[in-house]
């Protein structure tokens, strides 16, 4: 988990032109993520307001959102006005998916908790997003993008920005948000930017880029040139291989005649459960993981490079008052706040101290 980000800001650091090439592609992932918050936003007031037969609900528990020039909305308006922003999402995952709709948008498995994210495989992605702007004969030559195109999905998010805004402002809904523990993780820094990013010119800065959240599945090859630092004009090629239980027998090549392994995981992950197998705590998973590479004897020379990362994430779930104890039971009665575990189980000693102990 964090792979791709990783590999951003290596590029950001190091090889800075890649940034300005793909930057009309990352606009659209910027904008599926503010979408994939909405929808999770919107799930979150319908489980909390909407009637159902084990539920029924008076007009009296409804609420009402204040929108610029004194106007008012009740919930049901609102999901109706913003169905345009919620439509654009079929749009963005059909290209990023070469045409094909998200399987994972069928399947049920999501909830507003852990909602189901989009998935690419490859790079293949950023070329169809830079093909369609490339034949733009009016695509602006610094951002690439065609800002006469009617079919940009910032027309969209800029006719609902007044909706949008006054949704994710709104105190009640925050409260409903907190109530149902749903943690929003980089899209709520860009649900915070929606005045900027929501602009009819908008074009991500290398922060939104680094925050834009996109999953990726299978093997994808990274190849690029440093421009600054001691390895300048050094040409660096990274393998970025998937890391779930399905995708794992597929290193095995990659691991061959390779310099270093770099390994992340997310220490904000303890409260959380595989996809494909619920009784697998996420965090026990990847400390098993690594106990598996460390003992591998093929990587005995191999320097294994291990990065906890979701730091910020692990921060806001502990002010939330997600209990570490509940699903980690060795934590004890530490106190539960962020210096304290990422000091103790949450902490890179607890990894060493695992394969020690295999």
């Amino acid at each position: 988990s964090g792979k791709t980000t990783t590999l951003k800001q290596l590029l950001l650091n190091f090889s800075d032109t890649v940034f300005a090439e793909e930057r009309a592609s990352w606009r659209a992932v910027v904008f599926l993520n503010v979408i994939t918050s909405f929808k999770t936003i919107l799930q979150a007031l319908a489980k909390e307001f909407e009637s159902t037969p084990d539920n029924p609900r008076s007009p009296a528990d409804d609420f009402v959102i204040q929108l610029d020039g004194g106007t008012t909305a009740r919930f049901a308006e609102m999901k109706i006005r913003l169905s345009p922003v919620l439509h654009i999402e079929s749009t963005l995952v059909r290209k990023l998916n070469g045409g094909t709709d998200w399987p994972n948008a069928k399947n049920g498995s999501a909830s507003p908790q852990q909602p189901a994210e989009v998935s690419v495989r490859g790079q293949a992605w950023k070329k169809a997003f830079q093909s369609h702007r490339h034949q733009s004969a009016k695509a602006n030559a610094g951002d690439g993008i065609d800002w006469d195109d009617r079919e940009d999905p910032g027309v969209i998010l800029n006719a609902c920005r007044n909706e949008m805004m006054a949704l994710w402002n709104n105190q009640r809904v925050r409260d409903v948000l907190k109530r149902q523990k749903i943690l929003l993780e980089d899209s709520g820094f860009f649900l915070d930017q929606l005045d900027r990013i929501t602009g009819r010119r908008y074009v991500p800065t290398d922060d939104d880029i680094l925050r834009a959240r996109l999953k990726t599945v299978g093997a994808s090859e990274h190849t690029f040139t440093m421009t600054s630092g001691p390895e300048k004009g050094m040409t660096w090629k990274i393998y970025d291989v998937g890391g779930s239980r399905t995708q794992r027998p597929s290193w095995a090549p990659y691991f061959d005649d390779v310099d270093a392994i770099l390994c992340l995981a997310p220490i904000s992950a303890f409260d959380q459960v595989l996809t494909e197998d619920k009784r697998i705590n996420r965090l026990e998973d990847s400390i098993n993981l690594w106990i598996e590479l460390c003992s591998n004897k093929i990587l005995a020379k191999v320097p294994l490079i291990l990065f906890l990362n979701k730091c910020d994430l692990l921060k806001a779930k502990l002010e939330s008052g997600v209990s570490v104890k509940k699903y980690v039971p060795s934590y004890g009665d530490r106190k539960n706040d962020f210096p304290t575990a990422s000091q103790c189980e949450l902490s890179a000693e607890s990894f060493f101290a695992a394969c020690s102990d295999s």
